[in-house]
């Protein structure tokens, strides 16, 4: 007569001599296994969905301060452009240079030290 155990046949009279292979315990192995696995998945898959908000909104943050800087130098080209600066010129009240006459030195004595 036979005995069957874990699909193997033996016979009936014989007992093994070594470690048997054990189901239960390679069952909790496996389960455990899936269970630590599964957990550092939900946690990478967590981690990379915070990095994708935080990179969402520097982006926005990026768009804003790019558009700040582009207003910016608007501001300054239109500050710096002829027609701006010959308006406030024009409301300085300056008088127009007209004959410029130079002081000649010739004839001068100068004395030396």
């Amino acid at each position: 007569m036979t005995k069957i155990a874990n699909g193997y046949v033996s016979p009936l009279g014989q007992t093994s001599t070594g470690r048997r292979f054990d189901l239960k315990y390679f069952n909790v192995g496996v389960l455990s296994l899936i269970t630590i696995l599964g957990a550092v998945y939900l946690v990478n898959i967590n981690d990379l969905t915070v990095q994708g908000f935080v990179l969402r909104d520097l982006k926005s943050r990026a768009a804003a301060v790019a558009s700040e800087k582009m207003e910016n130098e608007e501001a300054v080209n239109s500050a710096q452009s002829y027609y701006s600066l010959s308006n406030r010129t024009k409301n300085l009240n300056m008088v127009a240079i007209g004959s410029v006459e130079y002081l000649s030195g010739s004839g001068v004595a100068v004395a030396k030290k």
